[in-house]
């Protein structure tokens, strides 16, 4: 089983790509730190309307709670070598605490006398 669940922070604004055919994606980075020492910086990517709010609602820093699977993949750099490359193909996001002072535009907190009960 290919499966991971990881819990970070973005580390850059992420920006929505599209590929030749049209199908938009996103590359980000997330910093999950290992333990009181040590952060490791994982490279992600995630496709579609998954891509599409990460661009709308998440800005640097903000906490995200992904599960994916890895995929790995290679090239080769233009001296000939090859190079072997670890990805997060993320297929769910779940979007949690926002930097201070970082709001979503037109939120309005809700009042006990809004709600119908």
């Amino acid at each position: 089983m290919n499966n991971v669940i990881l819990l970070g922070r973005i580390t850059r604004e992420p920006e929505l790509r599209h590929t030749e055919g049209g199908t938009p994606y996103c590359r980000f980075t997330l910093a999950v730190d290992r333990n009181n020492e040590n952060t490791d910086f994982l490279p992600c990517i995630c496709w579609g309307d998954t891509a599409e709010n990460l661009v709308k609602y998440v800005q640097k820093g903000r906490q995200l709670l992904v599960q994916g699977k890895l995929q790995s993949g290679s090239y080769t750099d233009k001296d000939g070598n090859t190079r072997y490359t670890l990805d997060v193909f993320v297929y769910i996001i779940e979007y949690l605490a926002r930097p201070k002072g970082q709001s979503i535009d037109g939120f309005r907190p809700v009042k006990d006398e809004d709600l119908p009960f």
